[in-house]
């Protein structure tokens, strides 16, 4: 799990799937969501426990890209950008995963280019039609263990 509170989301926890690397440190190996400065491959060290990201040990060089359809979208006009999106993800050759129908994360590896998602999510956020950030515009904190 990573703690979501230092993010602004208190007593809220993001689950993420982790490859055992060797005794105490693992790789990320899911496309985070919700937490900042973590993306696929990154190494980390958990708590005592084995519950909470603690540490993050060495970056992979991916990267993050994440989209938001907003919730002003009539249904229609989601799923027909949900669809545009992972032609989209497709054509570029590219990792993602949806959480529910209105937020993807795209996983973008060192080297690669987004310039055919890009001109898509350009024009949908100069429509107003959705919202986006990169997963690394803050580093990655632990917070608290509990």
């Amino acid at each position: 799990m990573a703690n979501l509170e230092p993010y602004g989301f208190p007593d809220t926890l993001e689950q993420l799937w982790l490859e055992p690397q060797g005794e105490d440190t693992f790789k990320v190996s899911c496309i985070p969501f919700r937490v900042y400065g973590l993306a696929l491959s990154d190494r980390v060290r958990l708590d005592p426990a084995g519950q909470q990201v603690t540490e993050l040990l060495e970056k992979s060089e991916h990267r993050v890209f994440r989209i938001l359809l907003l919730p002003a979208l009539s249904d229609g006009e989601a799923t027909r950008l949900h669809g545009a999106i992972d032609d989209a993800v497709t054509q570029s050759h590219l990792k993602s995963e949806w959480s529910g129908d209105r937020h993807i994360a795209i996983d973008l590896p060192p080297g690669r280019d987004i310039q055919i998602v890009w001109a898509l999510i350009k024009d949908a956020a100069d429509g107003g039609s959705i919202a986006w950030e990169w997963g690394d515009v803050e580093q990655f904190q632990p917070g608290d263990v509990n």
